[in-house]
């Protein structure tokens, strides 16, 4: 990829609002649905693998593949998305309307990913967590970046604030936007400040294809 392309990726990655997407969706559901995708993708519902589809509906339970060169941006009722990169595999473990209040709980099992909580659509406020094989994120009106590996999370706030929490350790409140960590089981390591250049190959990942 050249270096003009891992620049604009960057820049939407960084710049690009995480309000302004909604109008791309043509998808209006109380459901989680698929709303772009390129490469192979699947979708485990119950014993079946079926194949993924723009628009498909999505229920609680399904587990979303993604092949070699596989993604997927999924859009949830409460105007959150997550974007799946390559060889990812992501659960949606339940959601539901509480009340008013958007409550999930999503799993990451491996690869890279971006979640971004839009501006609340339908619901007076969300309750979401994200959980990793090292790590529990719970969103706060946030737009963040991660690749879950074999030992730890790598994990880089874009915007806003997350409670992080290693599976063994205490939750700490993060608010330090374009610092990354690794989040092993009972350890959060030092914040790195991350420039453009080391962004770019990041946002590359998880953005579909022009």
């Amino acid at each position: 990829m050249t270096l003009l392309k891992y620049i604009i990726l960057a820049s939407a990655l960084l710049f690009f609002s995480p309000f302004s997407y909604a109008s791309d969706l043509n998808i209006e559901t109380a459901e989680p649905a698929i709303s772009r995708l390129q490469g192979e993708v699947k979708v485990l519902r119950g014993h079946r693998y079926l194949n993924a589809r723009y628009g498909m509906k999505l229920n609680k339970g399904d587990t979303i593949y993604t092949g070699r060169r596989g993604k997927v941006y999924i859009d949830f009722p409460d105007n959150s998305r997550v974007k799946l990169g390559a060889k990812a595999r992501f659960q949606i473990q339940s959601w539901e309307n509480k009340q008013g209040i958007f409550t999930s709980a999503l799993n990451i099992f491996q690869g890279a990913f971006r979640y971004t909580a839009g501006l609340i659509r339908g619901y007076t406020a969300r309750q979401t967590t994200v959980t990793t094989k090292t790590a529990v994120l719970g969103v706060r009106g946030t737009d963040f970046w991660g690749r879950v590996e074999e030992d730890k999370t790598f994990f880089l706030l874009l915007e806003g604030e997350v409670s992080l929490s290693p599976i063994h350790g205490e939750k700490i409140i993060y608010n330090r936007a374009l610092y990354a960590v690794n989040i092993k089981d009972s350890s959060i390591s030092t914040p790195q400040s991350l420039d453009m250049k080391s962004i770019a190959p990041l946002a590359a990942e998880t953005e579909i294809d022009f």
